[in-house]
């Protein structure tokens, strides 16, 4: 017999802005429940012994956008006073490969990266020292945007219109990334880099909305270089159940959700599919993706609107990851290992990358990648990997359909990840048989089996195009984390400001509900 369970605030799903919103709540002293479906918590912020010894993240690695977060930057939480997380900023910060065999190598030190680029263009490096410069005048006005509720404060075309260049970033955060690139950059390697640095969020930087990517990305990574947890990207997640834990707050996994309770209209709980009912007495948390989230409530709850909004929402563009045991660090042809970052990889020239990127959004079979990222954080962090060894994350956008001769990705994967090691070994030539002990593939149909919040696997909480940011995010009019149905709140990647690693929808989630509860937020 099934047992039902009852608290102040229940939270359906545990990915990293669910448990900030709850570990706020569970510290404002309200009783709270987090269930999820993963037998771990943590959603996309989780590290897993995939293999004896060898701890990978499953999906994100780099935490350099959370460092702007008064989570992080002021430890809100205390998450790292109190409960053990710790960030490493490694250097290098990024090495790019290009079609020509030509690298660029990217430093904490400024000049160091100036020298890089001037290797092909003294103009293009003066441009990049007066990008940073742009961005660091720029930069609150987009903090201040995206860690304040939607509809709570100015919006971010009022604060750009603060600066004195502010028409400028209002045009250009319209544009599309590859049309600030190319028009503030005009070397193409350069271009290149910028343009691989941009699509580590995995959006459609083609489209317009996307244009600030190139400043934001290389702004932060200028500074924080790609920042990640020690220990594993989960070590946020540990922390932040610690805190939840130690106050009273209880967290269910293999649990997955069917329905919302609803009562007169209003929901008070939730229904996991193996019958049991978890019910909130002031209120239901959900990091569901909206996709899902929908078919949990009768059509007539949401309205028009609101399901129009989710029934046009664009999922954004899947991923293929390969998880490597190398037994050498992936070196790049002509340089040493101490050469090697964190976070590297290949790029294409700009006009291929944007031809594959609308191929994939097209649906289109592809089997080249549009940008390749190859992660190592045992270079940084060795006790994720027995001594010596490595463990190397190989991450390529792919379609939503699987290449030309495949019935499916199951079909598709590893031939598909061949190519890839193949295709990576031309600039990282040990690369290859000798080295690579052991390989996982995950298609985008084994991530969202994984993770069925990334559906078709798409990681990153839907594209972050015009359509679907801001007050048109998830749903125009439903951007302030409160859902059509009274008593129910939403969180997560498909929330303002977007995925990534932000914690910002989970700390402006918390904002609306606890003002709602008569709370008091903690700064």
């Amino acid at each position: 017999m099934t047992q039902d369970l009852t608290a102040d605030i229940v939270v359906a799903g545990a990915g990293h802005n669910a448990l900030i919103a709850a570990a706020y709540l569970a510290r404002a002293g309200k009783s709270v429940i987090v269930v999820d479906t993963r037998p771990i918590p943590g959603g996309g912020v989780a590290t897993e012994e995939y293999l004896p010894g060898y701890f990978m993240d499953s999906c994100s690695t780099g935490h350099t956008i959370i460092q702007s977060n008064p989570v992080i930057k002021d430890d809100s939480l205390g998450l790292i006073r109190d409960h053990g997380l710790a960030y490493v900023d490694p250097d290098p910060v990024a090495r790019v490969a290009f079609p020509d065999g030509e690298q660029i190598g990217m430093h904490l030190d400024p000049q160091a990266t100036y020298d890089e680029f001037a290797r092909f263009s003294t103009r293009d490096a003066d441009r990049y020292f007066e990008m940073l410069e742009d961005w660091e005048q720029a930069k609150s006005a987009f903090s201040k945007a995206n860690n304040t509720p939607v509809g709570w404060g100015p919006s971010l075309d009022a604060l750009l219109d603060e600066l004195p260049n502010g028409g400028v970033w209002r045009r250009r955060r319209a544009l599309s990334a590859v049309d600030v690139i190319r028009h503030e950059f005009t070397e193409e390697h350069i271009q290149a880099f910028l343009l691989w640095e941009a699509c580590q969020t995995f959006g459609s930087v083609d489209l317009p909305g996307s244009g600030v990517l190139p400043y934001s990305i290389m702004g932060g990574r200028q500074k924080r270089s790609w920042t990640i947890p020690l220990g594993g990207s989960g070590r946020l997640t540990d922390a932040l159940v610690s805190v939840i834990e130690n106050h009273g707050g209880q967290i269910f996994c293999n649990t997955n959700v069917s329905r919302l309770l609803l009562d007169d209209g209003r929901c008070v709980g939730i229904e996991a599919t193996d019958g049991r009912q978890f019910h909130g007495r002031e209120g239901v948390l959900s990091t569901i993706h909206v996709k899902h989230l929908i078919d949990m409530a009768p059509a007539e709850a949401w309205g028009d609107s609101f399901t129009y909004g989710v029934e046009t929402y664009d999922i954004g563009i899947p991923l293929l990851a390969m998880f490597l045991v190398m037994n050498e660090v992936p070196t790049f042809a002509g340089l040493s290992p101490a050469d090697t970052a964190v976070s590297s990889g290949l790029a294409q020239w700009p006009q291929r990358a944007v031809e594959l990127v609308r191929d994939i959004r097209d649906r289109k079979p592809v089997t080249e990648s549009a940008w390749t990222l190859v992660a190592t954080p045992t270079l940084v962090d060795p006790a994720r990997a027995p001594e010596g060894m490595h463990t190397v994350k190989v991450l390529v956008p792919v379609s939503h359909v699987a290449p030309y001769g495949a019935a499916n990705w199951d079909d598709a994967k590893e031939r598909f990840a061949d190519e890839i090691v193949e295709y990576v070994s031309t600039a990282i030539p040990n690369v290859n048989s000798s080295t690579i002990e052991a390989r996982i593939v995950k298609s985008p149909l084994d991530i969202e089996r994984w993770n069925p919040h990334m559906i078709n696997g798409c990681a990153h909480g839907g594209d972050k195009g015009v359509p679907f940011s801001g007050p048109l995010r998830p749903a125009p009019g439903w951007a302030g984390h409160v859902m059509p149905i009274p008593g129910l709140y939403q969180t997560g990647g498909t929330t303002h400001p977007g995925g990534s690693i932000t914690g910002s929808p989970g700390r402006n989630a918390a904002m609306v509900m606890m003002k709602d509860l008569g709370l008091e937020f903690p700064g």
